[in-house]
């Protein structure tokens, strides 16, 4: 027998362990309960369950219309440590409440929505908003503890309908131990990040933003450029971090290393996926479990019923696997299904949770009922929110606005007020049940102020949203307000009125958007002496206020209505994402969609009124108006105050099969692109402009400056720089060509319905072009490459890219699709590529996208067959390891003759992060350049090499913005 003592010990052990199991089994600190996402629990309920308290919340407003992406479309409640914690699209807010009473004890608001489940660990509370950070608070008391910025840029778009980060968090956060995991943005060509952090720190233990950028396949066998989509729930399973893509199928990769393991599209068309995924476990009776393409592989779960959709042709489904399983839960003594409802719950259940011996009831109108074994009287919390919407449910009444505004508000839109001290404005402003107001406030204590103000008196977030100054803070999207309200400088931040006219009036609508600043008579008279030129600008004064209104359309924009030609002088590659809605869908082979003075005039089609697999001839819907600029679903009334000019088409008129421009003669397998001539950039010899096009029906059209195409994806080639093709990954564009420039703008509408292939975001969005510094690869495609007479090697980077003044760099080694092969040799085979995203570039010269990968341990580097004669040679170089001088120390000969001595990235940057550009003209060379590399300290490296033979234009080496990357707030 053991000693008492010991014996002592072991009970005490026991014990302890039954303490610890019983309060984990208490808890539900995440999504779905735990890493796998099983939705198990060994808690118990009691028998009978009675509501002991409900809080009455406003229906949430999921981000997408289709349900394949609904990953937010209820509140998702997590439990620990007798409090309940739930996050809000609705207030932009994560709202702790005890469990026992119901109480508020407190809430932390964002500055964006906040559309999934926050995680409990330890004492803190984690969650990431669209705003693009992940914040750590304390479950006590909301108290920040960290906050992590997950992209170095505070540029801003409109992502459904709000304004958002381009890299909002919905990739949502899971906790395994002490590791977070998250992913943070939505398109993959604009860049994705996927980390690992420290929970407690917010340190950062690993991120992979190579992921966006994966030449691969796509549905129905074609191969395009596209990557990972991150929306819906992070998983873990055994060692692999598993990443939802939307409507596409999860990525896996490895959560030690944040490798990617595996991620593709599914090569057969009409396979829908969905935003839901679990870990595998054993299965049950009658469940059906997924196939395990290796034997080391983890097994997931899906719900058959998210990966389901309609196709033309019928209903079609996603890989097999248990319906409904997303809709239960199993506790220690039951399993509860969504569809059988609970006693004493009315309405739809949307999500439940057991904890805290407790059962937590959510349903699809809003309400969280908490039901325990004590028979009570149930107490009901309503929020301020669902009164108002009570309240303004027969109102029509709306105050009379200040006749400044002219009738600059009829159409709605977007009201952006920059600094505005003026409650009456303001107030006045929210009685137009139309409008979308969201106001800058540079003052800490007086934002929190605000927002609780109005929260309580039942605003919004998408009524009322509010933003923290300065000013200059964010980068604000082009034309997205129909008025801009500013007042003195003090209140924005800003030190002076044209500062504030020179950042806001790029964000003003045209076709009549108006900014109005608050000044005296003085103040007036040197605004519009200085802004007189500004474009568009027409400037007056009205009352208080100087008014700069943006008259008609942007200068080189066009309209289209029609006939296969739109020389807009303003869609010019690259592009970035100015918003995104699916509010306006069509079907796959609609009609084109018009573009008049900023609407979209779109007509779908009546497809679901017939049988599946009945095809007749399609009668068109009636006319769909959007604003272009925002992708606001508008009314007739709304789109009439916008245009002068609403083209329909007549929908009596029997209407065609297909769509398509006289050219293509084949409507289904239409032949590669071949338009007109081009010059070689690399030997500047004359050939036919060819691109690659992978599949699809949409042949292309050539709109003058750009001919766009279905190819996998939606894609386009720019003419103007022989681009090479470059694609929009994500959606895919219609049957019908819907890919228009136009308005100043390249528009890539919702052209998907019918269509049930798993492209990872059905939506419609705009883009605008960007300066040449910003990244975006493209596939070249084959071609010549004797007598180069110029060329750029882009070491690591995932594709080509082209310049205005026409240097082709070319992925080096090629990844990103079909290049140009060159006679270029590399030694040794064993030097390693190395990747960070050009938005991490601090400062520095040249091109970031150049400077942001390269290749390491290089020793010699040759390129044969080049056209005898003078050159321009650059050298880009970056350390990715060191900041501190003599660590790598390394020689660079050109041909056996000394080029660079005794190089020092890191002694001479000072940074991992800024980029170093050795240029050297008048370099005479014969059919060959050999660079080699000799090393006093470390391993050499370089990230470009840019050959241009004199005569050619050559590009600025610009010099980089200085920027320090200060992520993460404690």
């Amino acid at each position: 027998m053991l000693p008492l003592r010991s014996r002592l010990l072991a009970l005490f052990l026991i014990v302890l362990s039954l303490a610890i199991n019983s309060a984990d089994a208490a808890d539900w600190p995440m999504w779905r309960h735990d890493p796998q996402r099983s939705a198990e629990t060994a808690q118990s309920l009691p028998e009978k369950l009675f509501v002991q308290w409900v809080h009455k919340l406003p229906a949430l407003e999921p981000a997408f219309n289709n349900e394949r992406l609904q990953f937010d479309a209820g509140y998702e409640p997590i439990v620990k440590d007798q409090r309940l914690f739930y996050g809000s699209s609705q207030t932009d807010s994560v709202t702790a409440i005890d469990v026992t009473t119901g109480k508020e004890l407190w809430r932390f608001t964002t500055d964006g929505p906040v559309r999934l489940a926050p995680v409990a660990w330890q004492d803190l509370v984690i969650f990431g908003s669209d705003d693009g950070c992940v914040y750590a608070v304390s479950a006590e008391t909301g108290a920040l503890r960290w906050k992590y910025r997950a992209v170095p840029s505070q540029r801003l778009i409109l992502g459904n309908r709000r304004l958002i980060s381009v890299w909002p968090v919905r990739g949502g956060p899971v906790i395994e131990e002490d590791t977070l995991y998250f992913a943070a943005g939505v398109w993959p060509f604009e860049g994705v990040f996927i980390y690992a952090l420290n929970a407690e720190t917010g340190s950062v233990k690993w991120v992979n933003d190579r992921l966006g950028y994966i030449y691969g396949q796509h549905p129905h066998a074609a191969e395009a450029f596209g990557g990972i989509t991150p929306q819906g729930y992070l998983v873990i399973a055994g060692e692999e971090l598993i990443v939802p893509c939307g409507t596409a199928f999860p990525a896996r990769i490895n959560k030690q290393t944040g490798k990617l393991i595996e991620f593709e599209l599914p090569k057969p068309g009409r396979t829908p996926g969905g935003w839901f995924a679990a870990a595998g476990k054993a299965a049950r009776r009658g469940e059906t479990k997924l196939p395990q393409t290796t034997a080391a592989q983890p097994e997931l779960q899906f719900d058959r019923d998210v990966n389901s959709a309609r196709h033309e042709n019928g209903q079609n489904y996603g890989p097999d696997g248990k319906r409904g399983i997303r809709q239960q839960i199993q506790t220690a003594d039951r399993k509860l299904t969504y569809k059988n409802g609970i006693p004493g719950v009315p309405g739809v259940i949307h999500s439940l949770v057991a904890a805290a011996d407790r059962l937590f009831v959510v349903t699809e109108e809003g309400s969280i009922y908490c039901l325990g074994p004590e028979e009570t009287t149930p107490v009901t919390y309503e929020s301020p929110l669902m009164s108002k919407q009570a309240k303004s449910a027969g109102q029509t009444a709306q105050a009379p606005l200040p006749a400044m505004f002219g009738d600059a508000l009829q159409a709605g839109g977007y009201v952006f007020l920059a600094g505005v001290p003026d409650a009456e404005l303001l107030n006045t402003l929210l009685t137009r049940h139309d409008l979308q107001i969201i106001s800058l406030i540079n003052d800490p204590g007086q934002l929190t102020q605000l927002r609780q103000l109005f929260h309580e008196r039942g605003y919004t977030s998408s009524q009322l949203a509010f933003l923290p100054g300065p000013l200059d803070k964010f980068s604000y999207p082009a034309y997205f307000a129909q008025t801009i309200i500013t007042a003195e400088p003090v209140h924005a931040g800003m030190k002076s009125y044209a500062e504030q006219v020179r950042l806001l009036y790029p964000s003003l609508r045209p076709y009549g958007g108006r900014l109005l600043v608050k000044t005296s008579d003085s103040d007036h008279g040197r605004l519009a002496a200085e802004f007189k030129s500004l474009s568009q600008v027409k400037i007056s004064r009205v009352g208080d206020y100087s008014a700069f209104e943006k008259v008609g359309a942007i200068p080189g924009s066009s309209n289209y209505t029609g006939g296969w030609s739109s020389p807009d002088e303003l869609v010019k590659a690259p592009v970035g994402v100015l918003w995104y809605d699916d509010s306006v869908g069509n079907f796959k082979r609609a009609p084109q969609p018009l573009f008049v003075d900023g609407v979209m005039i779109s007509h779908s089609k009546f497809w679901q009124g017939y049988p599946a697999g009945i095809r007749p001839p399609y009668k068109l819907l009636n006319p769909q108006f959007s604003d272009v600029y925002t992708g606001r679903k508008l009314n007739a009334m709304q789109a009439e105050v916008l245009t002068t000019e609403l083209p329909t088409l007549n929908q009596e008129e029997k209407q065609p099969n297909q769509y398509r421009p006289p050219y293509q003669t084949n409507a289904w397998s239409p032949p590669p692109p071949v338009i007109g001539e081009r010059t070689n950039p690399l030997n500047g010899k004359t050939e036919p402009r060819a691109f690659p096009k992978s599949y699809g029906c949409d042949g292309g059209v050539d709109y003058s400056y750009v001919y766009t195409m279905r190819s996998g994806t939606a894609a386009f080639y720019d003419k103007r720089v022989e681009s090479g093709t470059i694609h929009i990954s994500g959606p895919r564009s219609g049957c019908t060509n819907s890919i228009v420039p136009a308005n100043g703008l390249l528009n890539v509408p919702y052209y998907f319905q019918g269509c049930t292939c798993s492209y990872p975001l059905p939506v419609g969005l705009s883009l605008i072009s960007l300066p040449e510094t910003h990244e975006q690869w493209m596939v070249w495609g084959k071609g010549q490459a004797q007598d180069i007479q110029r060329v750029g090697l882009n070491f690591g980077a995932p594709g080509d890219r082209m310049t205005d003044k026409g240097t082709l760099w070319l992925d080096t080694p090629s990844v990103g699709g079909p290049s140009p092969e060159l006679k270029l040799e590399i030694q040794p085979a064993s030097v390693k590529p190395f990747y960070e995203h050009s938005l991490w570039i601090e400062g520095g010269q040249g091109w970031p996208w150049v400077g942001a990968s390269g290749i390491t341990g290089v020793e010699r580097i040759t390129l044969n067959d080049l056209e005898p004669g003078e050159y321009t040679l650059r050298l880009y170089f970056r350390d990715p390891e060191f900041t501190a001088a003599g660590k790598r120390v390394f020689s660079v000969q050109l041909n056996g003759q000394p080029l660079i001595q005794k190089l020092d990235i890191a002694g001479e940057t000072g940074s991992r992060q800024r980029i170093l550009v050795r240029e050297f003209k008048d370099v005479s060379l014969a059919e060959s350049a050999r660079l080699d590399f000799t090393t006093q300290t470390g391993t050499a490296l370089i990230c470009g090499v840019e050959l241009v033979r004199q005569g050619l234009p050559l590009d600025e080496i610009v010099t980089l913005p200085e920027q320090k990357q200060e992520l993460l707030t404690k």
